[in-house]
């Protein structure tokens, strides 16, 4: 399995839909703590599965362990993933990082094998 990981900075977006075409599912990553990005985070993930309307989508809301972060309800709500439709398989984790880096947290390790065994099924 390859994983291209394509920044959100506005030099990057112009690469978003080349690649995105070719994808078997979209992996969408948001600052949890980052509260004034979020309705712009919005715009670009809606923007991002309206081209593809059956891409799976896995959505990471990083940063659930810094105190200032939204809740994983809030993030669903704000990034308005209700909205998906009916016909995606759409995951929300929330994840962080461990204070040393070297554990994986057990939602990564779930996430992992979410996004292989989703992987599996497309090919």
């Amino acid at each position: 399995m390859e994983f291209l990981e394509i920044g959100g900075s506005e030099p990057f977006r112009s690469y978003w839909e080349t690649y995105l075409s070719r994808g078997l599912l979209l992996i969408f990553v948001v600052d949890s703590a980052d509260h004034n990005r979020l309705p712009e985070a919005k715009k670009y993930l809606h923007q991002l599965i309206g081209a593809n309307p059956v891409l799976p989508l896995v959505v990471f809301a990083n940063k659930q362990d810094l105190e200032t972060a939204y809740h994983i309800t809030d993030i669903h709500e704000a990034l308005a993933l209700s909205e998906v439709g009916n016909d995606r398989k759409m995951f929300l984790f929330g994840t962080h990082l461990t204070k040393n880096g070297s554990e994986i947290p057990s939602t990564m390790q779930d996430a992992k094998d979410l996004i292989a065994q989703l992987a599996a099924e497309i090919q």
